[in-house]
């Protein structure tokens, strides 16, 4: 039986929250869904693959080209034969169901996500090898986890379960498409009953975070459900389940109308977690392709102009020169290259575009989806790169070189980050991330947790995403608040020699009672970093920046002596190895990450206290430390004037002059090789609630 898309929907509960009684038409009834395998002249796959696609798999598997791939697949196919098939036990609901959500993402994230994982994966390849080895033995292997999988209950409850549902759902649902011949009726019975299950297992979580507004409303778990959804209806010729997907409350038209930004990248405040949305667009994406559905997710232009290829391409604009995604907000830890993100193949595949040929030359060739989808052959172009500037999102690039000189040359790259508070954010508006001779080498850092789920980690939670793991300014030893709307761009310049952008928070957005701004100016030598703070009252003033490299390398112009003090601010009881010292003069700190050398020389000012400290890589007693510099200062107003440097060979001084004021100008001489510039930086612009300008003293 099929049900109709718009159907009434009674109230659900999930946890101890009830999403409320009432008839809402825009939701499928979760208990009508029955899902029932077509049978008659159908063959299998019938949605994620094609007869085409396993006949050039098996061709490729004899190209030396693919040998990497057709290793690894080896290697994954072969865990399924050895997997001891213990029962999927659920005891551990009983103790746990009770408590806050919040408290129980860790075991959520294990018992619904990698034990089922553990599972999904190696019946997944075990699958794929089955279809272009023809083996016996994979498909006993595969068939064998598939049925064992299909006990599990799906009665748990929890913010996450639906993406995780969905994460191992959809592999094994890969592994039923490319296997549904070798299964007898009374075993698709048993799978029918399974895929139903978790069906309205994933559409009772995503009722739940459309009506409860989860996540900031827009997320990229949303994506996740209406993925696994989608391609159920697919798969059991459900059109109202497709629909759902497509076109339903947050369907996959309504994220990219809504969810993305600019000019096509995804509005998390993580950059990282753009192919996390994007990704299950394009697992639905192949399947309505493969399975000749009427609607292309790949070509579909919604009502507001917004594409799935624009996520594609509008990621290539905010790359360091080594391709290198920048790690702003939750990333874990982890450094990701844009070439490192398979689904390039697949939108390669689709739209020939010779960029994405250019990037996939330099991925990695081990994925075993490689022998299915082919390697891009094709002509390269050499993607465009310049400053760039994302209003909506609140970033800004500012590029020493354009075009493709960017992409080889060791030029600077200044990211300056001033967006909103979106999901995954941490407090690092007016956060200032330095790219240069090859390195990032002022990053913004996370300490890596080891525990497995880093999102509700502890070190996340006390460390990353508060105020001493920015590279900011810190008021009075607080984090900043969070702000709905992006920052002011006050001034962008884009000259051949030049490159600037100016951002105020004029309003006190991030710190009540305090205005801000931040000027950031490129040259072929140095970047000048120009940072302006106001208040009617005093303030404790800390400016930030972490290194690259190890702590061991840094080296200062004045004498820190060893301190037992720890460093003030959310997250400095992580902080190790804390050095001070008080001085009114210039200060100089190096820094070397590999054969690179690097130096922040901070402009000199009365009673400034100097602060280097290690940042730990991780969450254990024993782990290695990040240079670490702050520099701080107690006024009602306060100005710092930093350049940074880098290079192979010795760097040159740089003397940092007295700044002034002239008229609505802050005047910042700077000597480099005795070559002597005056910049000149907008003063921060008045309270657009009133007031009076509060005088800027010369540092």
């Amino acid at each position: 039986m099929f049900i109709t898309f718009w159907l009434l929907v009674c109230w659900i509960a999930l946890g101890t929250v009830a999403v409320g009684a009432e008839v809402d038409a825009r939701f499928p009834a979760i208990g009508s869904i029955g899902l029932h395998a077509p049978r008659a002249a159908d063959k299998y796959p019938c949605v994620f693959y094609r007869r085409e696609d396993i006949d050039a798999a098996r061709r490729r598997c004899r190209n030396a080209r693919y040998k990497e791939a057709v290793k690894n697949l080896d290697e994954l196919a072969n865990e399924a034969s050895k997997i001891t098939l213990e029962p999927l036990d659920r005891t551990w609901w009983d103790q746990v169901k009770s408590k806050p959500w919040r408290d129980t993402y860790p075991i959520i994230y294990e018992k619904t996500s990698r034990q089922p994982g553990r599972l999904a994966r190696p019946a997944y390849y075990a699958a794929l090898r089955a279809a272009v080895r023809h083996s016996k033995a994979d498909v006993k292997a595969a068939k064998r986890i598939l049925l064992h999988l299909s006990t599990y209950t799906f009665e748990y409850e929890h913010y996450d379960v639906g993406m995780n549902y969905a994460g191992w759902g959809i592999l094994a649902l890969h592994a039923y498409d490319l296997l549904g011949d070798e299964f007898t009726e009374e075993e698709r019975v048993v799978m029918d009953k399974f895929f139903t299950r978790m069906a309205r297992a994933v559409l009772k979580n995503d009722i739940y975070w459309i009506k409860n507004d989860i996540g900031g409303g827009l997320n990229n778990h949303l994506a996740w459900h209406k993925m696994i959804l989608g391609t159920l209806g697919l798969f059991y010729r459900r059109d109202d389940l497709v629909q759902y997907a497509l076109r339903g409350p947050r369907g996959m038209q309504s994220l990219l109308d809504d969810g993305l930004v600019d000019d096509g990248l995804w509005r998390e405040s993580s950059l990282t977690y753009h192919f996390t949305a994007i990704v299950p667009m394009v697992y639905l994406a192949e399947a309505m392709a493969h399975s000749g559905y009427a609607t292309s997710l790949y070509t579909l232009e919604t009502p507001a102009g917004r594409s799935l290829r624009q996520a594609f391409d509008s990621m290539f604009g905010v790359l360091f020169p080594d391709g290198t995604i920048p790690p702003i907000g939750d990333t874990y830890g982890v450094r990701r290259k844009l070439s490192d993100e398979f689904c390039y193949y697949y939108a390669y595949r689709q739209y020939r575009d010779p960029r994405y040929a250019w990037l996939l030359r330099q991925a990695p060739r081990t994925r075993p989806e490689l022998l299915f989808v082919g390697l891009a052959d094709g002509a390269v172009e050499i993607p465009r790169a310049g400053t760039r500037l994302y209003r909506e999102h609140g970033l800004a690039l500012l590029r020493q070189y354009r075009d493709a000189s960017y992409w080889t040359k060791r030029g600077w790259c200044a990211f300056l980050n001033f967006g909103r508070s979106d999901v995954h954010h941490h407090q690092d508006r007016l956060s200032l991330m330095v790219f240069g001779a090859g390195k990032l080498l002022e990053p913004d850092v996370e300490s890596r947790a080891t525990v497995p789920h880093a999102f509700s980690a502890r070190v996340q939670r006390e460390l990353n995403r508060t105020a001493l793991s920015q590279n900011t300014v810190m008021v009075d030893y607080r984090s900043q608040r969070s702000i709905r709307k992006g920052l002011q761009v006050v001034q962008l310049r884009d000259a051949p020699g030049e490159k600037r952008v100016c951002v105020a928070d004029s309003n006190g957005s991030l710190y009540a009672g305090v205005r801000q701004m931040r000027c950031i100016v490129v040259r072929p030598d140095y970047v000048l970093d120009v940072f302006q703070l106001e208040s009617d009252q005093e303030h404790d003033y800390s400016w930030i920046a972490h290194g690259a490299g190890r702590l061991e390398s840094l080296r200062a112009s004045v004498l820190l002596a060893p301190s037992t003090d720890g460093v003030r601010g959310p997250g400095g009881a992580w902080l190790r190895d804390v050095r001070r010292c008080e001085t009114d003069k210039d200060v100089s700190v190096d820094c070397s990450v590999d054969e690179i050398k690097y130096r922040i020389t901070i402009g000199g000012g009365p009673a400034t206290e100097v602060i280097a400290c290690g940042y730990p890589m991780n969450d254990q007693t024993d782990a290695a430390l990040l240079p670490m510099l702050v520099i701080h200062r107690r006024a009602a107003n306060a100005t710092y004037v930093v350049v940074h440097q880098a290079g192979q060979a010795d760097l040159p001084a740089i003397r940092v002059g007295q700044s002034r004021v002239e008229r609505d100008q802050l005047v910042c001489p700077v000597e480099c090789e005795g070559v002597k510039h005056e910049f000149r930086i907008p003063r921060l612009p008045t309270c657009s609630t009133g007031g009076g300008r509060q005088s800027t003293q010369a540092p």
